[in-house]
């Protein structure tokens, strides 16, 4: 059983790879050059998903986004934090607000294979995020991950 719901999570990532058009855009963007202690969700985090998941090209945008993850301006909070879905094999939130290193969304911006459970690193671009972003992130989801 466990093999099973590894292989399907392997499928699914391999079929987001395939789904999206671009994969060379460059993600490090120079938005947060310093990590930001009070992150809102609204000015910091949300134009990072913008810019680099759900720009023109990137994989979760629109109707047809891998995993139901759909990161556009209008739905990126709700699709994030939604604590009905639980993403396998580690059946994990994608945002456990107050714990960033239990929280899928987290996890996966991670260089380490390990950490990310057999799942890629994200953005699946050539460069990850850089770690101001990563730890700026790192902090609003600690800080209880508001809608502000």
């Amino acid at each position: 059983m466990r093999r099973r719901a590894r292989v399907v999570a392997m499928a699914a990532c391999l079929g987001a790879a395939v789904a999206c058009s671009d994969l060379s855009i460059d993600p490090a963007i120079d938005r947060i050059t310093t990590p930001i202690a009070n992150p809102s969700f609204s000015r910091d985090i949300e134009p990072i998903l913008k810019e680099t998941c759900a720009s023109s090209g990137a994989c979760h945008s629109g109707a047809n986004a891998p995993s139901t993850l759909n990161l556009d301006p209008d739905q990126a909070y709700a699709s994030l934090t939604d604590s009905a879905k639980k993403v396998l094999p580690a059946a994990r939130l994608r945002v456990n607000p107050g714990f960033p290193d239990s929280s899928l969304f987290y996890v996966l911006l991670s260089d380490s294979g390990a950490a990310r459970l057999t799942y890629y690193r994200m953005p699946l671009t050539r460069l990850p995020l850089p770690a101001p972003i990563i730890a700026t992130i790192r902090s609003w989801i600690a800080n209880g991950a508001l809608d502000n």
